[in-house]
């Protein structure tokens, strides 16, 4: 457990973001299928990355992702269309979340694939084959996990048969299908997408031996909360640019200020805040479908910089994530007197009566970014923080990277 304040309210210097985990982990599966010669550099040091990497680069067919989901379904698909024989396997709740709908259509495509346990849950053993479809189309329009199709677009050159994907665009995430697009097109693989219809060449025209993989925007996010939290500040982010693959960058925008300038730079961004009294003017609404994993920052955000009534939509698929986490969000916003409620097909935050009493004990429940999102209302006040570790899942170097910009941390 952790004790975390900022007595000065100021944020200076320079922030090293960890590299992107999204990009890292499709970058490692396309380098081990079709390249193994590229050099990846800047490799997310995120738990998740480096599972997926020693994996990847072991001769073990017993894998084990720990609580690494991404992994979990990317390996799924690579394991179905490499020859062998594997078992994968992860930690309880792992294999609580869902599977089964990648599963069953990798099992049309040919796939030997078998739950060991339970049905529609891992562990699971694969016999890697040659996949093929019988028409010249695979229906994607019914899944709503943008991992499985990730997974699946993945593997599409190695799938016999000339076929385009269906998919449905209004996915929760479906950003991460059009950021696994383009860690395809990278690859030298052309990628044509029209409306709903996604078709991947079979040929690949590859230039270059070196990819360098770009910094992580959801950890951004963090930041960018305790800018508008803090009184000062003076920051630069080296490597990050609006031109970035990942496309969370269009949420920077949503919330803004006055007192807040940003300054984009050759190597990186450079954000200033000014003091400032004008008030801050808020949307109506704010939509995280495709980027879910940001809304909790937002969501602990928007009442302490005086956000009274505000919905949000496309949570659907917090209560999947590595810990259900519309309940932790709940849980943590009432501990500041805020009302988070489902209503229909949208959240109702009313967050008139936010108040942080000193030295509030957040719990982590054992997930890295209900940790992380918590964090920046040590600027307002010091907050006590159980199992910090947990971060190392996605940033391992969080807690170091605030001792240096000038955040105090006490070990309970």
């Amino acid at each position: 457990m952790i004790r975390l304040s900022n007595s000065k309210k100021q944020l200076f210097g320079e922030v090293i973001l960890p590299s992107s985990k999204s990009v890292t982990n499709r970058m490692l599966i396309l380098k081990k299928l079709y390249e193994p010669q590229l050099i990846l550099d800047n490799v997310s040091e995120a738990n998740d990355s480096q599972v997926l990497k020693n994996i990847l680069g072991s001769n073990d067919n017993h894998l084990n992702v720990k609580d690494a989901g991404t992994a979990y379904r990317f390996l799924t698909a690579y394991c179905a269309v490499t020859p062998g024989e594997w078992t994968i396997k992860g930690t309880t709740r792992l294999h609580e979340r869902p599977i089964a709908g990648l599963v069953e259509i990798l099992k049309r495509l040919g796939a030997d694939i078998n739950y060991l346990e339970k049905h529609g849950q891992g562990p699971l053993r694969i016999v890697g084959k040659k996949l093929g479809v019988s028409s010249n189309l695979i229906d994607l329009s019914t899944i709503n996990s943008s991992q499985f199709a990730s997974a699946l677009l993945m593997i599409a050159p190695l799938i016999d048969g000339e076929f385009n994907f269906k998919v449905n665009t209004k996915m929760s995430s479906y950003a991460y299908v059009l950021l696994t697009i383009a860690c395809l097109r990278r690859m030298g693989f052309s990628v044509w997408v029209k409306g709903t219809y996604i078709k991947v060449s079979k040929k690949q025209k590859f230039d270059g031996e070196y990819f360098q993989i770009e910094p992580d925007w959801s950890s951004f996010y963090y930041w960018v909360s305790m800018i508008h939290l803090s009184e000062k500040t003076d920051l630069f982010f080296p490597g990050v640019r609006l031109n970035n693959m990942q496309k969370e960058r269009k949420k920077l925008f949503e919330i803004g200020h006055p007192s807040i300038v940003m300054e984009e730079l050759n190597d990186g961004i450079r954000i200033v805040k000014y003091a400032s009294d004008k008030p801050y003017v808020f949307p109506k609404e704010l939509n995280y479908n495709q980027f879910p994993d940001i809304s909790m920052t937002f969501a602990m955000l928007l009442p302490a910089i005086g956000c009274n009534q505000i919905i949000f939509k496309g949570l659907q698929s917090l209560k999947y994530k590595e810990c259900n986490r519309e309940l932790a969000t709940i849980d943590h916003l009432k501990k500041v007197g805020v009302d988070f409620k489902s209503v229909d097909d949208h959240w109702l935050m009313r967050g008139d009566s936010f108040n942080l009493e000193k030295d509030t004990l957040f719990r982590s429940f054992k997930d890295h970014r209900m940790v992380m999102c918590v964090a920046p209302l040590s600027l307002i006040e010091p907050i006590c923080i159980d199992e910090e570790t947990v971060v190392k899942k996605s940033y391992p170097n969080f807690w170091k990277d605030l001792e240096n910009i000038g955040f105090e941390i006490e070990y309970l």
